[in-house]
């Protein structure tokens, strides 16, 4: 934005432009970057938990929730409905992935959270998006 600032004053200085219609030009500039950055930005609760399970034998499985939602469900219930016979998660502490999940809501954390490769090839990924 500085540049279209400084070709404003210049215009200026060139006599091509008023002092007021300068003003007006520099207003616009900071109204439309505003505008842009009121379009672009998300709140945290708008954004999604995703979890991807990829099994060896080819399963496939994408979970979407909104943030909004598993929080809810978190003060709700105090916990999120996985269960530790999801096919990969054998060996997985459930409590202390709620643990992560939690903090890492609390603290409005983006992108991967978990990333796990088991020995059987079984993938499972958790991530804020």
């Amino acid at each position: 934005m500085n540049e279209e600032i400084l070709m404003i004053l210049k215009m200026v200085e060139e006599g091509k432009v008023s002092a007021d219609k300068a003003k007006e030009l520099i207003d616009a500039l900071g109204n439309s970057s505003k505008d842009t950055e009121a379009i672009v930005s998300k709140r945290y609760e708008d954004k999604f938990l995703k979890v991807v399970v990829l099994s060896n034998e080819g399963d496939k499985v994408n979970i979407q929730l909104p943030i909004k939602i598993v929080k809810e469900i978190l003060k709700v219930s105090g916990k999120l409905p996985i269960t530790k016979y999801i096919e990969g998660m054998d060996g997985i502490d459930i409590d202390a992935l709620m643990n992560t999940l939690v903090s890492c809501l609390d603290n409005e954390v983006m992108g991967e959270i978990v990333n796990i490769c088991s020995s059987e090839g079984d993938i499972v990924k958790i991530f804020i998006d």
